[in-house]
């Protein structure tokens, strides 16, 4: 046995299920069903699964490359997870976390599907009353035998039980199936919103309404494979898994909607909900009759749109009764009104992507609490009227916008902005410009006139008026020139063949004195004057990996600054890390409450051994360290990076830590990306 799988007792996080682990492998490494590691450099790894007892592996979708994994029951899981993350072909390790079924207890009802006529169901049904279109239901099956629900199911699948029958063996899902597309106007039972669309039954939660991660991210696969372009998904739970993080990102990339109940623990701590939390998902908060937010309905920045769950009347199968009707209450009752709206928007535009259907309903949505997007009601309160309206309007994917500021002209000449699709606009006495009704797409936004030409900028539209990219611009001379490799120097300036280019003075003294090579890397650039943010014109040097920014007013070393890049990267390709869901404090980590993120081991070592030299002692300070990295802004997170491959990376705001197996933690060549991006280098 070796050491660190074994332990006399198992250590497993509440709400993890025993003697079983989540494995992702990197391609070229895979796993057999009877838990063997197959490809190149695997003997240890296949050393500590025969120590842990692994009896079996289950690929969860097919090329996922990701295996739940059966282990021996007295295997310490926490310390097999941590040998198993630094092995070669391993790209995470973590445990199989519990989801649950977001309802809550019963309270008395007044009205009978009050619902509809607070979200104007019946002026839409008007309009369109639903197409041919799948609804993938995630949750405890749906009872095939209900009258309000046989004729509209298809043939789904029971990943908990591993069978071909989804049937409902808990009542949960056959109500949300029949919140979302009950069979209406057929003179019994309840309305459902999207009357003509078709419900995917895909059980994940068993009879006590709870399910792993591995059965569920097995299950949004399936349904994606299906082709679902709507999944539902009323549970969830706290952990931000890696597991559930690429499963909701292989519907994304599809483009397919997940639309999931934003959880019922305001009163438990409000913490995130997962999988809502994750920013491509649509969240759901739960509004009582008089459009109030629940007490019980989980709220954060995270929230998109707020939806009726309480009292709300629907399709109900229970084990002592059989088919019936009744009431419940819980985002889990809000999450499906959102389905069953996106499914009646989707049958108008069958040609909306993810984006753009996500977009149409938090327009159509009546704003509730404060002015605009706010942490209860998200946009607002689900008009389905509304909804369908905008989904009807042939302009509609025409009205995205591109604005901001121009600053740093020269002697007030005119400047002008130009779109790559042709348009172009003059800044007004403030500097500011826009272009309006612009159609989906990427486009590029150049400024030029008597200061010379700024910094080309991309942005991507989705064409609904929620999207406005915001990009401003400071007029700087062109900085490709200082990119050109120069021929070695004669003042005795170092320098670098590798890639054409001198370091002296302060930047040359900084670079020694502060990490050299492995930090920032080689310098990419000549010192030249570049404009900043702000405004003012300042000496710079960029490297592989940070921009060197001199303020000599300063004392050293904080006369060079090192730019945000982990910000800027993050931002050039249309993300924000603003948008990253948040986590709480871990044992073993240390959690930075300005940004809302921890940082864990293998990245925490590196980033506590790492950091500029403030106080000339041996070893590196908390401060010394954040000097350099700057807090993290973002959990870490498998990506696929410019070679084509994938790793686990963190963003820091200064730099991006990348988990390269027996090569450790490496930085991202951040300046590179940014400044290939610009056009200034190749």
């Amino acid at each position: 046995m070796l050491p660190a799988a074994a332990g006399a007792t198992p250590q497993l996080q509440p709400g993890t299920v025993a003697g079983e682990l989540i494995l992702k492998l990197q391609p070229g490494a895979s796993l057999t069903e009877a838990g063997r590691a197959l490809g190149t450099d695997v003997d240890v790894l296949n050393a500590l699964l025969r120590s842990s007892g692994a009896s079996g592996a289950q690929e969860l979708g097919a090329k996922s490359n990701t295996y739940r994994v059966r282990v021996g029951a007295s295997t310490n899981i926490g310390r097999l997870i941590a040998a198993l993350a630094h092995q070669p072909g391993v790209a995470y390790a973590e445990a199989n976390h519990m989801r649950t079924a977001m309802r809550a207890p019963n309270d008395p009802v007044i009205t009978q599907q009050w619902a509809l006529r607070d979200i104007h169901a019946y002026e839409a049904w008007d309009i369109t009353t639903g197409g041919n279109i799948t609804i993938a239901l995630l949750d405890t099956g749906v009872s095939r035998s209900h009258p309000d629900l046989s004729g509209k199911l298809l043939q789904g699948y029971d990943f908990y039980n591993n069978d071909n029958d989804p049937s409902d063996d808990e009542g949960h899902g056959t109500y949300t199936a029949g919140v979302a597309a009950a069979s209406s106007d057929n003179g019994t039972g309840i309305a459902g919103i999207c009357w003509g669309c078709k419900i995917l039954p895909v059980k994940v939660l068993g009879s006590r309404g709870q399910g792993d991660d591995a059965t569920i991210a097995q299950g949004i696969r399936w349904a994606v494979d299906q082709g679902s372009r709507i999944i539902s998904m009323s549970l969830g739970g706290p952990e931000d898994t890696d597991v559930m993080r690429e499963a909701v990102q292989y519907a994304h990339d599809r483009n397919a909607l997940i639309i999931a109940a934003s959880g019922n623990g305001q009163a438990e701590g409000n913490a995130p909900n997962y999988p809502a939390a994750y920013p491509s998902v649509l969240a759901v908060s739960a509004t009582n009759s008089n459009d109030g937010v629940t007490g019980f309905s989980t709220t954060g920045s995270f929230v998109d749109i707020a939806a009726p769950g309480v009292g709300l009347w629907s399709t109900i199968w229970r084990p002592d009764q059989g088919d019936s009707y009744g009431v419940e209450n819980g985002t889990s009752a809000s999450c499906p009104h959102v389905a069953g709206a996106a499914a009646l928007a989707l049958t108008l535009r069958p040609e909306l992507n993810a984006d753009q259907l996500a977009e149409l309903l938090e327009l159509g949505a009546d704003d509730q609490g404060a002015p605009g997007k706010d942490p209860e009601y998200g946009y607002g309160r689900l008009n389905l009227l509304r909804t369908v309206q905008l989904a009807a309007d042939p302009n509609i994917l025409g009205r995205s916008a591109i604005q901001g500021v121009v600053t740093g002209g020269q002697n007030g000449q005119p400047t002008t902005v130009s779109l790559s699709s042709g348009q172009q606009a003059q800044p007004d006495g403030t500097g500011f410009y826009r272009f309006d009704n612009l159609p989906a797409g990427a486009y590029t936004v150049t400024v030029s006139g008597a200061g010379g030409v700024a910094n080309a900028q991309q942005a991507w539209l989705s064409g609904t008026p929620l999207s406005v990219a915001t990009l401003n611009f400071s007029f700087a001379p062109d900085a490709s020139q200082s990119f050109a490799p120069v021929g070695t120097p004669s003042d005795g300036a170092a320098y670098f063949p590798e890639t054409g280019h001198t370091l002296r003075g302060t930047f040359l003294n900084y670079w020694n004195k502060h990490g050299g090579l492995p930090i920032f890397g080689y310098p990419t650039s000549e010192e030249f004057t570049e404009r900043g943010e702000d405004g003012r014109d300042y000496t710079v040097q960029y490297f592989e990996r940070h921009r060197f920014e001199l303020h000599p007013e300063n004392a050293p070393p904080y006369n060079v600054l090192l730019s945000r890049l982990g910000d800027a990267i993050l931002q050039l390709g249309g993300r924000s890390w603003y948008d990253f869901p948040k986590t709480a404090a871990k044992p073993g980590c240390v959690f930075f409450e300005a940004t809302g993120h921890s940082l864990c081991e293998p990245f925490l070592s590196y980033w506590r051994t790492h950091g500029l030299e403030l106080d000339g002692r041996a070893g590196k300070t908390y401060a010394e360290s954040l000097a350099l990295f700057g807090a993290p802004i973002s959990e870490p997170q498998v990506e696929t990076l410019s070679d084509g491959q994938s790793y686990i990376v963190q963003w820091f705001e200064r730099a991006r830590f990348e988990s390269h197996g027996d090569a450790g933690v490496l930085l991202g060549l951040l300046s590179n990306e940014l400044t290939g991006a610009r056009g200034w280098r190749r």
